[in-house]
């Protein structure tokens, strides 16, 4: 009977404390499209520049950066990187990760030239330095390649 009471009372005492966590949590948090700001352009025919404005106290994850073409005929044929910074994280071990900003340079091979327009996938990951990971986001764009 003691044993049950005090199960009960630490059930209780554990609920209590996680709803109050989350409730501050989720208060502090930014929305995702708020705390990593996405924009692509085209910077030539056959290149992209893909950027992050990330708020302060965010990262993104360096590996968890996918970039694909949806589009039959183009391909992503290289994505150039800036230097990153080393971090531990308690589930991946150490990672590469971008604060403040990140730009990448991607380019294209077209294999047929009169192709104009690219869907484009892009998905990524970050975080919040208080210990909160968002969900993946992906991101699917139109872009036109005209000259």
């Amino acid at each position: 009977m003691v044993k049950r009471s005090i199960l009960k009372l630490l059930i209780c005492l554990a609920l209590n404390f996680a709803s109050q966590t989350i409730a501050v949590e989720s208060d502090e948090l930014l929305q995702p499209d708020e705390a990593f700001q996405f924009t692509a352009k085209v910077n030539k025919a056959d290149s992209l520049l893909l950027s992050w404005d990330i708020a302060n106290g965010y990262y993104l994850y360096r590996h968890k950066i996918k970039v694909v073409s949806l589009t039959n005929g183009i391909k992503v044929s290289e994505q150039f990187f800036p230097a990153s910074q080393t971090k531990h994280d308690k589930f991946f071990g150490d990672v590469d990760i971008y604060r403040d900003h990140l730009e990448i340079k991607i380019l294209l091979q077209r294999q047929e030239p009169t192709l104009k327009k690219l869907m484009l996938e892009v998905t990524f990951q970050g975080c919040a330095e208080v210990g909160v990971c968002y969900m993946p986001i992906q991101k699917t764009l139109s872009l036109d390649l005209s000259d």
